[in-house]
């Protein structure tokens, strides 16, 4: 049998929680942007993952840099946005303090998840539990150097 065509995901949330929240005001705030919510989803999906996901796929060179100078504009431009609005200094050592506590990258000699851990993902569904199980995948050495050097050690 062949793999489908296409990935379809399915994300369900109250609509009292965090998440269902999030939900509605990406679906009721019409962006620049000029995306629809699972254009929106994909591209932040996109930019916090296709660097990792494109190391996995063994690509290397021109191509990855250019995505990394890519998604590193997009998210700088989020992290100032978030900064400004939330009225928060540019101090990377408290900014890593908060974050360091939950994040757990797995960095086993073998294999290790892509996503890591991660303690809010663990409320992600999906309606066909065959897909559960996270992609296990080889970590190139430069990426158990980046997680060192940031002091995640799995």
């Amino acid at each position: 049998m062949s793999d489908p065509k296409q990935k379809v995901i399915s994300i369900k949330r109250p609509n009292d929680s965090t998440d269902g929240k999030v939900i509605n005001y990406l679906q009721s705030h019409p962006f620049e942007f000029g995306m629809d919510l699972p254009e929106l989803v994909m591209f932040t999906l996109k930019v916090y993952w296709l660097p990792m996901t494109l190391i996995s796929l063994g690509i290397r060179g021109e191509r990855l840099k250019q995505t990394g100078i890519w998604v590193i504009g997009h998210l700088e431009a989020q992290i100032s946005s978030i900064r400004r609005m939330c009225e928060i200094d540019n101090d990377p050592v408290a900014i890593n303090s908060l974050i360091k506590p939950h994040i757990a990258i797995t960095t086993s000699p073998e294999k290790a998840s892509v996503l890591g851990s991660i303690s809010q993902t663990s409320q992600f569904n999906s309606d066909n539990d065959q897909e559960d199980e996270l992609m296990q995948m080889e970590i190139p050495e430069e990426l158990k150097q980046a997680n060192q050097m940031l002091g995640w050690h799995g």
